[in-house]
């Protein structure tokens, strides 16, 4: 049985600016080695001088039930990339181009898409899929925590058609993720802020982030970081209550919410939902073969690390 899949819309991503503080200013080919016996994967880098590029990953492998039950990952680490940024990126795009399944049960395809901070159900990452989420009934049961769900295979689906399956649409000013894309979330922020017990105020370092902010709102925030005098030639005294609250909507208004993925830990994890896949012959191998073009951009380099 074949089953061919149509081509899905191409909806826009609303952004919007945040309503608090001013956060913001108004190719090479290289081919893959197979990870282990019955698996491969290949891959060709595709980047341009701005930081932009299509990894064009063709998954495939043969399995028996019980691995297809299990889950099977697919690891990009494990092979050669060529050139790729070294930082975070946006993956802009996740499209399927060809796909080939032998497996008479559906199929969930899912991907580490936010793989920078720490591991959470991909509902709670504040990134909303342009494209749709695919779902299933147990949809816990086939994408691990930390993965989203990219696609999911119907029983011996055959197609070349290019269908898109991820876009985001974090609702970030774009300007937001290329100046703060760069920061770590939670406490990392407060590195190179230095408190003193009893005293109401910070000693912040003259070039951290959250001096940028505040000169940025200084109008509503009350202080003025170019008029402060710089103490020790590396310091800025400032409002504990002042740099506290700065740092929390930085956090939870924006870092929080961005798409950002490290190419170098991405996986992908393909699973049969047990519930469905019980009838499938233990003694049979079952054939299986994906291609994805995955889209990407660089934040500002100097930024990225």
């Amino acid at each position: 049985m074949s089953i061919i899949r149509k081509p899905s819309t191409d909806p826009s991503t609303e952004l919007r600016s945040l309503e608090h503080l001013k956060l913001a200013e108004s190719a090479s080919t290289v081919s893959l080695a197979p990870d282990a016996p019955g698996t491969a994967v290949e891959s060709h880098a595709k980047a341009t001088e701005a930081g932009c590029g299509i990894l064009n990953l063709n998954l495939h492998g043969i399995y028996s039930s019980a691995e297809l039950q299990n889950g099977i990952k697919f690891a990009v680490s494990n092979y050669e990339l060529g050139t790729i940024p070294a930082g975070r990126v946006i993956v802009e795009k996740v499209a399927s181009t060809a796909i080939g399944s032998n497996v008479g049960s559906n199929l969930m395809v899912s991907a580490n898409l936010f793989n920078t901070g720490g591991q959470q159900h991909y509902l709670q990452s504040g990134v909303n899929n342009s494209a749709g989420w695919s779902t299933s009934v147990n949809q816990s049961e086939v994408v691990p925590l930390g993965y989203a769900p990219i696609v999911s295979l119907l029983p011996n689906e055959y197609s070349r058609t290019p269908t898109v399956h991820y876009e985001p649409g974090s609702g970030l000013d774009d300007g937001l993720v290329q100046r703060y894309g760069h920061l770590s979330t939670g406490e990392n922020l407060r590195a190179n802020i230095v408190s003193f017990p009893g005293e109401d105020y910070y000693y912040v370092a003259k070039d951290h982030v959250v001096l940028d902010i505040i000169e940025r709102n200084w109008d509503a925030l009350g202080q003025d970081v170019p008029g402060e005098r710089v103490r020790e030639g590396n310091w800025i005294k400032v409002s504990d209550r002042l740099v506290d609250k700065v740092l929390d909507e930085l956090n939870s208004k924006v870092l929080a919410h961005m798409p950002l993925t490290d190419l170098k830990a991405l996986n992908f994890h393909v699973k049969a939902d047990p519930a469905l896949a019980a009838h499938l012959d233990p003694d049979t191998d079952f054939p299986i073969s994906l291609s994805l073009a995955v889209s990407y951009r660089s934040i500002a380099p100097e930024l990225s690390e």
